[in-house]
């Protein structure tokens, strides 16, 4: 299948992953600069689903806190920024619960290295522009989407691609291409753009392992390839385990954190998704 084809399908919307509206709704305030707590809380408190699980992980150890009884009170407990990215990470983490049709993508294992990327680009927003760090902790959880399509149409094409990926110990990305003619990020950027996201995560999924080509977005989309890099090295290999990863000069340069720092960026990486496994209850 080419990507023209693959186009279509994604335009059709047969058989999309989908990303619950109170997803969407919670995205779009982000940049509503009008909006204010009890707006957040009307739009998640529509989805009971997405309520229970935000319920449940603010109650739990991870934030500390025996006494969130209700949404309102995770706001005023956790604040706006923290639980827009909590929405995203509990919808992102029941969207890989199905099973596709390839044989050697484990769906888990995708979902920690997500995880993972999300919290290394939230670190690396805080270090150089606290504004955006949760739209960057979106962009690092939505940065591989492009694989909940080649999963679900693609099966047998992307097992080819992970064997050989494994077998020349090269990036799958670049034996998709070789394959394929275009990779799960060249995908993720047209679900991204279905799904409406904000045009900087619509860039970092797109981009993100050839950021000298966005010609927008440019530097925070180093900040998502740069955490996905660290991602790898901390040991989140999405499916590709062997496969030496290394910080390219120029997204290093952009990110501008010093090199000492990143071990402790890969340490919180760990820390944060064993964190997550056990809040969410995931085996």
């Amino acid at each position: 299948m080419d990507l023209n084809r693959l186009a279509v399908r994604l335009s059709r919307s047969e058989n999309l992953p989908v990303l619950p509206q109170a997803v969407s709704s919670v995205l779009k305030l982000a940049d509503d600069p009008n909006a204010g707590p009890r707006d957040l809380e009307r739009v998640i408190e529509r989805d009971p689903a997405i309520t229970a699980k935000i319920l449940r992980a603010a109650n739990s150890a991870y934030y500390g806190s025996p006494n969130v009884p209700n949404i309102g009170r995770a706001i005023a407990f956790l604040g706006m920024n923290a639980v827009r990215s909590l929405v995203v990470s509990v919808a992102f983490q029941g969207m890989t619960a199905n099973r596709g049709t390839s044989q050697r993508f484990d769906n888990l294992e995708y979902w920690r290295h997500s995880l993972a990327v999300a919290t290394g680009a939230r670190i690396l927003g805080r270090l150089r522009m606290p504004m955006r760090a949760e739209e960057l902790y979106c962009a690092g959880m939505m940065h591989d989407i492009g694989y909940l399509i080649l999963d679900r149409f693609m099966g047998t094409e992307l097992d080819t691609a992970l064997e050989q990926a494994l077998n020349d110990k090269t990036p799958i990305h670049e034996q998709e291409e070789f394959l394929y003619g275009f990779t799960h990020a060249d995908v993720g950027g047209l679900l991204a753009e279905k799904w409406g996201m904000t045009p900087m995560i619509q860039a970092a999924v797109k981009y993100h392992h050839n950021p000298q080509e966005d010609g927008n977005y440019f530097e925070t989309t180093c900040f998502i390839s740069a955490a996905n890099v660290l991602a790898h090295q901390a040991g989140f290999t999405n499916n590709t385990v062997g496969i030496t990863w290394e910080l390219e000069p120029h997204v290093v340069k952009a990110v501008g954190i010093p090199l000492e720092q990143f071990d402790a960026i890969r340490d919180v990486m760990v820390q944060e998704v064993l964190k997550a496994e056990d809040t969410f209850k995931i085996q």
